[in-house]
């Protein structure tokens, strides 16, 4: 059996979380406001841990996009958040159930509110699911780190998605917080952390 690692990870969203959430494609305009979110929480970790991107991606699915050129364009995106060292690896979901592109019509693994991102890079990188945290805007983001085994889990409430959550309260959250405007709130998940 594999030795586990003690190195824990933050997992976060990218729509919402890393840019404000404009629907999908808001990606292609998020570069600035994720390199200001990663530098902050880069700037705010007291203790190593890897940083890594789970988000479902549904431009192609949509087909408001070609699925390559978008595929290319997200690899480019997260690598130079990489190359920057500010981010350490990401997983993306490109699939969507109902999606108008055929080829990417399906119910996989990987979608949130399935784990299969967070456990596709868990096994990768050798982390500590329960030194980890995962930070989103959708409940679907906290039932994928619940079902993962995470349980370090915030949820970013703002008026755009309260539709989109409903009865928070009923996840297993470890806190509920408004957008990270200047990632100040982070305190309070560093807090949390190492009271557990």
């Amino acid at each position: 059996m594999p030795k586990q690692n003690n190195l824990g990870a933050i997992f976060l969203d990218a729509d919402g979380v890393l840019w404000k959430d404009v629907g999908p494609g808001g990606i292609l305009g998020g570069k600035n406001q994720a390199i200001q979110i990663l530098s902050l929480l880069s700037s705010n970790l007291a203790e190593p841990r890897l940083k890594i991107i789970v988000s479902n991606q549904t431009f192609a699915a949509r087909n408001n996009i070609n699925y390559y050129k978008f595929k290319s364009y997200v690899k480019s995106f997260f690598g130079y958040l990489i190359k920057l060292d500010l981010l350490d690896d990401y997983a993306i979901c490109y699939h969507h159930p109902n999606a108008n592109n055929i080829f990417l019509r399906k119910k996989c693994e990987c979608r949130k509110p399935k784990p299969g991102l967070i456990c596709s890079m868990a096994r990768k990188h050798n982390i500590n699911l329960q030194k980890s945290v995962l930070i989103g805007d959708r409940i679907t983001d906290i039932q994928s780190g619940s079902a993962a085994g995470i349980q370090n889990l915030f949820l970013l409430v703002n008026n755009q998605m309260l539709e989109t959550n409903v009865n928070p309260t009923d996840q297993p959250l470890s806190y509920i917080f408004t957008p990270l405007n200047e990632f100040k709130e982070f305190t309070l998940i560093q807090n949390s952390i190492y009271e557990n």
